[in-house]
């Protein structure tokens, strides 16, 4: 099993990139980090740095070793705060970490009257979920149900979604479409994994394949840009474009005779008690 020590050594080393410059960010002496890297090493059985007079850079088998080393560090932190319980890393996609969560946290942590320390860390809905079951996180907040044995997950809430576009578009004036009207625009996506193209297939059925997509650009913020600059049209949750469409750099309109929500899922692994804060914000936020 590999030493921590050994490991953290090896770390601080490619990021200082020299050992008197390990040893400072360390605070241990330098020839402390050239035994642990030597035994580090000797224990995987190949060479993890080269040494120059101009520093120290990681070999071939240091830069594939350096991810994982950073990963071990990392995961030994959050083992350490777990275990004193005394934080809380929630995890969100990007739409909900930048539009519902925080005000939603802030009503959880006036009624828990908890003071740990906390985090809420956004990515994707895919790499949330893979977070979760790594124990990256301890509650996951995310666009689509988390369908894993280990995973309790529970309706949050819902959403509108709506059709957003250019100010300067012909149907500008206009409150809704028609479904007919809306298959003909040319459509720009957002962040990979959101839900949005499986509640499309859901509401439209087998007119789902007459769909025009002819872009993703990422994330909420870099779809909305998108669209005022007149590049396509999109379907947004209402509550991201509340000021654009206040101010006038947007036109949000709906499709005649389709309820488009979005529905937000609380997930947490099954082994947390019921006693844990984590569980304790999944009953805020789902009851």
């Amino acid at each position: 099993m590999l030493n921590l020590s050994l490991v953290r050594s090896f770390v601080g080393l490619v990021e200082a990139g020299s050992f008197h410059g390990a040893a400072t960010r360390l605070k241990i002496a330098q020839p402390t980090i050239s035994q642990h890297l030597q035994k580090l090493e000797e224990d995987l059985g190949v060479p993890l740095i080269e040494r120059s007079h101009a520093g120290s850079r990681p070999t071939r088998h240091g830069e594939r070793f350096l991810p994982h080393a950073r990963h071990l560090l990392k995961s030994a932190a959050r083992a350490e705060t777990i275990a004193r319980d005394d934080s809380l890393i929630v995890g969100c996609s990007g739409n909900i970490a930048s539009y519902y969560m925080a005000k939603a946290f802030k009503g959880f942590l006036d009624a828990e009257d908890w003071r740990g320390r906390w985090e809420i860390t956004s990515a994707p809905n895919p790499r949330i979920a893979e977070m979760l079951l790594s124990r990256e996180i301890d509650i996951a907040a995310m666009e689509w149900p988390l369908p894993h044995p280990d995973v309790a997950a529970e309706r949050w809430r819902s959403a509108e979604m709506i059709v957003i576009l250019p100010t300067d578009h012909p149907w500008a004036g206009r409150r809704e479409i028609t479904v007919e009207e809306f298959l003909t625009l040319e459509m720009i996506g957002g962040e990979s994994g959101s839900g949005t193209g499986t509640l499309l297939r859901d509401v439209l059925g087998d007119r789902a394949g007459e769909l025009r997509t002819r872009a993703n650009v990422g994330s909420t913020e870099a779809v909305k840009q998108a669209v005022m600059s007149g590049l396509g049209a999109s379907i947004i949750l209402a509550e991201a474009v509340t000021h654009e469409i206040d101010t006038g750099a947007l036109i949000g309109i709906s499709i005649k005779g389709m309820a488009m929500k979005k529905t937000f899922f609380t997930a947490r692994l099954k082994t947390i008690r019921d006693d844990e804060i984590a569980t304790k914000l999944s009953r805020f936020l789902t009851g």
